[in-house]
């Protein structure tokens, strides 16, 4: 029986784990793997055209998918969807990373209060931006 010597079949498995865990992690790319990439922005945008003000946060889910980035704070919460095309590498306080993204902002008893980059900004002076 003519079997690899023990080396050659250590180096055979670390290539082959290796080669699996680099295939296997190749996600939708994004923060959120289940939430929408660059390639389904534009269709991220034509969803987003239909939220109104006081939709629940099943029906804007609904309308929209899973959000890329949540945000909560004890006045309601905040889902950023993305409709700009680049990297997401970063955090939104990255202002470059932060006009990728829409926010819709909904208030404790999960209904839209407004959305918009206006809005969320205007919101967080308002209501104050402690998070929980």
């Amino acid at each position: 029986m003519n079997r690899l010597p023990l080396h050659f079949r250590i180096l055979l498995g670390i290539i082959s784990t290796s080669l699996f865990f680099s295939f296997s992690s190749c996600t939708r790319g994004g923060s959120n793997p289940f939430a929408k990439d660059d390639g389904e922005i534009k269709e991220n945008i034509e969803s987003l055209m239909g939220l109104a003000v006081g939709m629940t946060k099943g029906q804007v889910f609904e309308l929209a998918g899973i959000a890329n980035y949540v945000e909560g704070y004890d006045w309601g919460s905040a889902w950023f969807y993305k409709i700009r095309k680049g990297g997401n590498e970063g955090t939104l306080a990255n202002k470059d990373i932060e006009q990728r993204y829409m926010p819709v902002v909904f208030d404790n008893t999960d209904r839209v209060m407004g959305y918009g980059r206006k809005f969320y900004d205007q919101t967080l002076s308002d209501l104050g931006s402690g998070q929980f």
